[in-house]
């Protein structure tokens, strides 16, 4: 019995060293990269409205280089992947709003969408959400670009995130 135990713990300890070393590995990368590791905005799942990308994305971080905020892919223990950008100079306005919020914006979308069947289309629940939301234009076209924070103060880190950003835009 002990042997198991004593071998779980190496175990342990093994996989905490590994993924520690490939950490510094990728911060290094990140650095070499043009981008600060300590500069990261947030950690949040996007949910759409940039152009250039298509899909949502559940872990995503924001880092600032030449001018505008670089949406990443945040892999765990991978090399974070730059999926698009939105210039500095183009954002308009940064808003977090809980849950609710935008459940009613979505609730009207959802009404002009099909009509008097919205009522009957059900909603996801979860737990506690929040959402910020850049407002920015490409010079054509506006956007609203939504990254979600879940779960235990999402309202904290939404505005915490927020904060970052406008800090960086000063």
């Amino acid at each position: 019995m002990w042997y198991i135990i004593i071998g779980v713990i190496i175990l342990l300890v093994i996989i905490v060293a590994t993924g520690d070393d490939k950490r510094k590995e990728i911060n290094a990368k990140l650095i070499e990269a043009g981008y600060d590791p300590e500069q990261k905005i947030l950690s949040a799942k996007y949910l759409g409205g940039h152009p250039d990308i298509n899909d949502a994305k559940p872990h995503t971080s924001l880092f600032f280089k030449d001018g505008a905020l670089h949406i990443m892919e945040d892999m765990p223990l991978n090399m974070p992947i730059k999926l698009a950008e939105i210039p500095s100079a183009n954002i308009k306005n940064l808003v977090v709003e809980d849950q609710s919020s935008v459940e009613r914006r979505v609730t009207l979308g959802r009404m002009l969408l099909v009509g008097i069947f919205a009522f009957a289309w059900k909603k996801k629940k979860k737990n506690e959400q929040a959402y910020m939301i850049f407002e920015w234009s490409d010079g054509r076209f506006e956007h609203e670009t939504i990254f979600e924070f879940e779960g235990r103060e999402a309202m904290v880190k939404a505005n915490t995130a927020r904060n970052g950003v406008i800090k960086w835009l000063r």
